[in-house]
């Protein structure tokens, strides 16, 4: 007699918050402050699916949304801010969506408003403690991207991924992979993209609103900070700092995932890390492994969190001593790991 394969845990976890969502009236979605091509790929990537289907579904801004991710977008649909009209939205939504976060602080002022027994999440990020809490949760830090699970949670609604979501999924992947460059990427992540590709995906069209995206701003923060780089050469760290003249000079960018990578990529370099001063008197620090250290580890020391390859952390203080405190860490364990080897 022939028996039907038991579904694994992250299968089964996904076909039921398909079928949450396939039950759903309305549907609002969130992803973590500073949304990036993973978090805003995996809202949008849905976001096409369900509205297709007769959903409405609202996409929620904690932090400005990045021009650079607008080709994502639904026809017609904006996200909206944590003002008055986004929290009601959220508030009298049938699923209150987190994608690509599973910590409650990162939904900035949005994250008083979700209630558990509404509140469905899909992350990739482990994540030590403040876990939002929520009915249904897939959290696989083993996934290259939340992206990557959003993908099983379409197809488990037996539904046809239109080209749309396809895209916007594939964003995910390739961000949050590299282009397919870091050690996340697997055997699965490529056979993923290959469906994602038979299914209307064109890497050459998508390579424009990915990468070729600089503005004369973004250039001139870069030209600052590489003029800027400090390093450690005997451990490999290599570090930079986006200061408040620098930010008020050249304005704000949408992301600095482009200048880390600057850093990352200098020849010798194991870790990575850029600080940014804040108007708030905070810190924002993102930090690259190239090698065996565990960025994610440094950052969840300082409060924060993210992957062994790249991670971050906000921190309170002045600029000099925050930096002296997180560089000190990272020569710590980038020392230990050259005793061991």
């Amino acid at each position: 007699m022939n028996q039907t394969p038991s579904r694994s845990p992250r299968e089964d976890l996904a076909r039921r918050i398909a079928e949450r969502l396939d039950r759903a009236d309305s549907i609002a979605i969130a992803t973590h402050l500073g949304g990036d091509g993973d978090g805003w790929g995996s809202a949008c990537a849905i976001a096409h699916h369900f509205r297709a289907a007769g959903t409405d579904v609202q996409l929620l801004a904690g932090s400005p949304f990045a021009a650079s991710f607008r080709f994502l977008l639904p026809a017609g649909l904006e996200p909206l801010p944590p003002n008055e009209a986004g929290i009601e939205v959220l508030r009298n939504a049938d699923v209150q969506l987190v994608v690509d976060t599973s910590e409650r602080s990162r939904l900035g002022e949005f994250a008083e408003h979700f209630e558990p027994d509404r509140t469905v999440v899909i992350d990739h990020h482990a994540v030590a403690n403040h876990e939002i809490e929520a009915s249904l949760s897939l959290i696989d830090p083993e996934a290259a991207a939340s992206a990557e699970l959003v993908y099983d949670v379409l197809a488990g609604t037996g539904d046809r991924i239109a080209p749309d979501a396809a895209r916007a999924i594939y964003v995910g992947l390739v961000t949050d992979t590299g282009s397919f460059r870091y050690s996340n990427t697997s055997a699965h992540v490529h056979r993923l993209a290959a469906v994602l590709l038979e299914a209307g995906v064109d890497p050459e069209a998508m390579y424009g609103p990915l990468f070729a995206t600089a503005t004369p701003e973004e250039l001139g923060v870069l030209s600052v900070v590489l003029g800027g780089i400090r390093r450690d050469e005997d451990l490999g760290l290599t570090w930079a700092v986006v200061d408040l003249e620098v930010r008020r000079r050249f304005g704000p960018l949408d992301e600095y995932e482009s200048i880390i990578d600057h850093l990352r990529n200098l020849a010798g370099t194991e870790v990575a890390v850029l600080f940014r001063e804040l108007e708030d008197g905070k810190v924002k620090v993102s930090l690259r492994s190239t090698g065996a250290a565990d960025v994610a580890a440094l950052a969840r020391s300082f409060g924060g969190g993210g992957h062994v390859k790249a991670a971050g952390a906000t921190l309170s203080g002045d600029s000099a001593a925050v930096s002296e405190q997180v560089l000190d860490a990272c020569r710590s364990v980038l020392a230990a790991q050259r005793t061991r080897s």
